[in-house]
């Protein structure tokens, strides 16, 4: 058994207290985990195998939901927008990108750039939330 600097359960529950403190649900988290909700319910009191590809997605997702925080000075609805609305940057939500194979890395390092580019400002997340369907981006904007 691999030892591990996070105890898996202690990684488990705070990446579940993340996604829900992001208002996701079970099924959303275990498709950015790429397993099934069924799976990811399973091991929520044990955790994954340290080293294993959803314990890593599970501690990178931590991390960029402590940037999160950092830039809206702990705003949950305002992560939440954020999270949720569509990305100028990444051409689409993060929510959605952090369901690619990359998608939480290139999420927390567009954070990243955020926090570096704001740095002294007052609102690190103010965002330009557009209403779009899968295929349709709609021109009425709203500031966050």
């Amino acid at each position: 058994m691999n030892r591990s600097l996070f105890p898996t359960s202690v990684v488990t529950k705070a990446f579940t207290w993340a996604y829900q403190e992001l208002g996701l649900s079970i099924k959303q988290a275990s498709e950015i985990l790429g397993i099934s909700p069924s799976s990811l319910a399973q091991t929520t009191l044990l955790g994954f195998e340290s080293g294993t590809i959803e314990y890593r997605k599970q501690l990178a997702f931590i991390r960029m939901y402590h940037l999160l925080i950092t830039l809206s000075e702990g705003d949950t609805d305002q992560m939440r927008a954020w999270f949720t609305s569509y990305n100028v940057s990444l051409e689409m939500s993060p929510l959605k990108m952090c369901k690619e194979y990359d998608g939480v890395e290139r999420v927390a390092d567009q954070l990243r750039k955020l926090k570096q580019s704001c740095s002294g400002r007052q609102s690190a997340l103010a965002t330009v939330e557009f209403a779009h369907q899968e295929r349709e981006v709609r021109t009425g904007a709203r500031v966050h």
